[in-house]
């Protein structure tokens, strides 16, 4: 059993919206519900709408409506719904005996505010709720890969796209007799996912300088012989899964130091990945990945940042995250002093960046095991787009 994996906890939030919600009630509302759980218990309480839904679905011990509860007459007095929900919620748990809960991070002020004033006291416990979502169960691991096969698809589809692409005498890629640009390919990616079931929101392609910034989603006409990074984190629409994977490619004769920039975060991935394993600490990894990449001649925010002055160059971000129902969740694979488990799915994806060459980033996706990682990403890792 996961330490404080039956403590007294409290989540008011609206499951398609909130991973702790969803993760421990299994049933997804567009509006919030009230989730405690008490005693190893979970009660799950919903308005009329959601609650003959909420009992064939919901993975919870009782399913309440909110007229139990009495929402809609503390609304009345109250004049205000949030505070409603928190006072239900407080009634509910002191009935159980229950004054103390543990609650996410993210929970609400009013409802946090309303709670306290009415004698329940909130233990912020950010960790126990990420704690709770890292050991992937067979079944998360199937889903998560169910949404890796559709980004490893559309990443298929992006890639002939390319190699279709020819070259204009000013070196922009045309496809079908029109420039081939970062929003018409993203567009052909996130399209392609949406044939498979998944949803995507920020999908990168980033050319040429614009791939030196590692979030710039990209934009305008690419280019022979340039870096252009395709980074597609997409969420499966029915699993709420999502799942993660960075390629980066040069359509044509790529110049010899953006080779040795692919080169060395290839290197830099593959030691990654042979660290990875249950017990091991994320900050040593991404200390490996950064030792690598310093020693091949690029700055590292381990080894070279000044205090209160960030990176814009080499590499400066973490070497992973963890992924399942949000795209970045624990554990981290960084500075961060976090052991990893068995179970966690997490990213490998170090990347090294020039501000007048572009950038080079690689990603995988992997399941901690107790002996080591088995990679989700079968995607090959080629620079050159011939």
């Amino acid at each position: 059993m996961e330490p404080g994996s039956e403590s007294d906890l409290l989540v008011i939030a609206a499951p398609e919206h909130d991973a702790a919600a969803y993760h421990l009630t299994g049933f997804l509302a567009p509006d919030p519900v009230i989730l405690f759980r008490t005693g190893g218990r979970k009660h799950l309480a919903v308005s009329a709408m959601e609650y003959p839904r909420a009992l064939k679905q919901a993975r919870v011990d009782e399913v309440l409506s909110f007229d139990e509860l009495g929402v809609e007459e503390l609304a009345r007095e109250l004049r205000d719904g949030h505070r409603a929900y928190a006072a239900a919620a407080a009634r509910a748990l002191l009935e159980r005996g229950v004054n103390e809960v543990a609650v996410p991070p993210g929970l609400g002020v009013a409802y946090a505010d309303e709670l306290r004033a009415r004698g329940v006291r909130l233990s912020p416990a950010g960790s126990l709720f990420a704690r709770l979502r890292r050991r992937k169960t067979g079944e998360e691991i199937s889903r998560i890969e169910r949404t890796q096969r559709a980004v490893e698809e559309a990443c298929r589809h992006a890639l002939g796209i390319l190699r279709e692409a020819t070259v204009g005498d000013d070196g922009t890629l045309v496809w079908r007799s029109e420039p081939l640009t970062s929003e018409l390919l993203r567009s052909e990616i996130d399209v392609e996912l949406l044939r498979r079931g998944c949803a995507a929101e920020g999908t990168i392609v980033a050319g040429g300088k614009q791939a030196a910034d590692p979030h710039e989603r990209g934009s305008g006409p690419l280019h022979a012989g340039q870096t252009i990074i395709v980074d597609v984190f997409p969420r499966d629409q029915s699993t709420r899964y999502y799942a993660d994977m960075t390629r980066t490619f040069v359509k044509g004769e790529p110049a010899g130091e953006l080779v040795r920039m692919h080169e060395a975060v290839l290197e830099a991935q593959r030691s990654a990945l042979s660290m990875i394993r249950a017990g091991v600490n994320g900050r040593d990894v991404h200390r490996k990945v950064s030792e690598i990449l310093h020693e091949a001649g690029y700055k590292t925010a381990l080894h070279d940042r000044q205090e209160g002055r960030p990176l814009t160059e080499g590499f400066m971000h973490g070497t992973g995250h963890g992924v399942g129902l949000e795209i970045h969740e624990a554990p981290r694979i960084s500075t961060a002093d976090q052991e990893l488990l068995a179970g966690d799915v997490v990213t490998v994806e170090p990347g090294v960046y020039d501000p007048e060459l572009g950038g080079v980033r690689i990603e995988d996706l992997v399941v901690v095991t107790e002996r080591g990682c088995r990679n989700l990403t079968r995607f090959p890792k080629e620079l050159v787009v011939p």
